[in-house]
């Protein structure tokens, strides 16, 4: 597991140099016309049904579900999109993202970082996956 970590790291220092560091990693959870996380979206990627996220983060479900990039609604999903990018860049694949959020991590105290998000303690699970692609132990 930590060659398969330092491999990416290694993988993704490449891809910052080269892009310049600027980049948008999965445009596609965005809105096209406003350009915000669009909540649906990001919740179908993670393999969840919009209310389930939108409760686990203390929004409003009626709400988000009639304009799911609402500007109100941005704080909470930003560390969520993070993570899901982060999570994106290891592994390369929707399906691999989802086995790992639903897998319990010692570091989370034998929970789910999938469980940790939907308790609205994403961050937690933004600073295993940030020091694991920093190279930083945790």
């Amino acid at each position: 597991m930590q060659s398969q970590i330092t491999a990416m790291q290694e993988k993704l220092q490449t891809l910052l140099r080269g892009a310049g560091g600027l980049q948008v990693i999965l445009p596609e959870l965005h809105d096209k016309a406003s350009g915000r996380i669009d909540a649906q979206k990001l919740a179908d990627y993670m393999g969840l049904p919009l209310k389930r996220l939108a409760e686990g983060l203390q929004l409003n479900y009626k709400a988000i579900h009639r304009n799911p990039s609402a500007e109100a609604c941005q704080p909470p999903l930003q560390p969520v999109k993070r993570a899901v990018e982060i999570l994106h860049e290891f592994f390369h694949k929707p399906e691999t993202v989802r086995v790992w959020l639903n897998t319990p991590h010692p570091d989370l105290d034998g929970h789910t970082a999938l469980e940790m998000i939907l308790a609205n303690h994403t961050y937690a699970v933004l600073r295993i996956l940030e020091n694991a692609a920093a190279g930083v132990p945790v």
